[in-house]
Parts: C-alpha cells; sequence; structure tokens
C-alpha cells in the first residue's frame, strides 16, 4: 500500500479499526518485505522473542513502522521506515514492567535517571521503553535485563537479518497498548486531516 492510499485508508477507518488491522494484525511489512515466508518468519520471530526472555508467545508483537512500513507515530507523520529506523518490539509483562520501574526508582533515588520527564510520561502510559545500550547505573535488575537482551542480538541479527536498533516497549497490560496506541492514531488523523 502506497502513502497516499494509507492516508485514505486511515481517514475512512475509526481509531479501533487501524489499530487491529495495522497495529495487531500478523503481517508485518519488514519480514514481508525480506523474505516469501513473512508469515511463518513472523511467528518464528515471535517464538525466538518467547523463549529468550520467557514471555508468552501471544504477549510479543512488533509495531511501528517495521510493521507497517509507515510510522504512525505523530511527530512523524507517516515517515517511511529507513536504514535508522528503530525496530520496535511490544512486550507485554506486568512482572517485567514493575521490576524495571522499581529499578529506576532505586536508582533516582541516588543519582539523575537519563531522561527522567520522558520515562515518568511513559511509566504513566503504562509502558517502559529500553534499549540494549541504556545506561544500568549498576542497577541489578537493569544489567541483568541488559546481559539477557545482549546475549542473543547476534543471533536476532543472523537469524531474522534484523540489522536495526532494537526498541523495547514493556507494556504492564494489553489495555495500556491499546490505550496508547488509540492515542496516537488519534493525534495522527487530526493532523492528516488538518494538512488535508
Amino acid at each position: 500500500m502506497n502513502k497516499e492510499n494509507l492516508i485514505h485508508k486511515i481517514n475512512s477507518s475509526t481509531e479501533l479499526d487501524i489499530y487491529y488491522e495495522y497495529l495487531l494484525g500478523q503481517e508485518v511489512w519488514y519480514f514481508k518485505n525480506n523474505g516469501d515466508n513473512f508469515s511463518s518468519d513472523y511467528d518464528s520471530f515471535k517464538k525466538f522473542i518467547s523463549r529468550k526472555l520467557n514471555i508468552p508467545f501471544n504477549n510479543v508483537s512488533v509495531v511501528g513502522s517495521a510493521k507497517t512500513r509507515y510510522s504512525f507515530s505523530p511527530t512523524k507523520k507517516l515517515s517511511e521506515f529507513h536504514n535508522k529506523s528503530d525496530f520496535d518490539l511490544i512486550i507485554v509483562s506486568r512482572n517485567l514492567f514493575y521490576d524495571i520501574w522499581s529499578a529506576y526508582r532505586e536508582v533516582s533515588k541516588g543519582q539523575y535517571l537519563d531522561g527522567f520527564s520522558q520515562k515518568c510520561g511513559n511509566i504513566f502510559g503504562g509502558f517502559i521503553s529500553v534499549k540494549d545500550d541504556d545506561k544500568t547505573y549498576g542497577n541489578y535488575t537493569l544489567e541483568n535485563w541488559q546481559k539477557k537482551v545482549l546475549s542473543f542480538k547476534a543471533e536476532l541479527q543472523l537469524t531474522f537479518n534484523i540489522q536495526h536498533e532494537i526498541n523495547y516497549r514493556i507494556y504492564s497490560d494489553w489495555e495500556s497498548v491499546e490505550a496508547y496506541h488509540l492515542k496516537g492514531i488519534t493525534k495522527l488523523k487530526n493532523i492528516i486531516n488538518e494538512i488535508n
């Protein structure tokens, strides 16, 4: 689907329809663009992450421009996936969410936590966004998380041909996933309407 057709589809669909079709569906543009067996590749990818992080298969999902080709973030205005794009991965785990939140709270008692305001806003929205090169501040939980994701990074890149930085979005529950994305889609629709 080209950008013009996507804009038409966004304008003629409800936020919930867009969320279901583009963000929760099994079709992942990145895998479709890099192989013939994209559906089974996506399943294999989810199984890989599920096993490595001990997260249920259905609590792993790709979102963002890797999923749809175009970013649905209101600030990016449907920019196309490119070499420097992050590969956004959703992990839904209440325990992991609270473990990392608790680690951030512990760190912030003794020192400045980088991106404190943004982290607070994300936590208020029910998620935490972490990359494998984020500072760990010597915190046991953050160090363990980083060691775990770095332990399979090379295998992940080789097996699935993913050369992009992975942004792990750890949500407390699926309700928070839906609320965050519906809010973003509403903003995106408003921006599109203002432009047209």
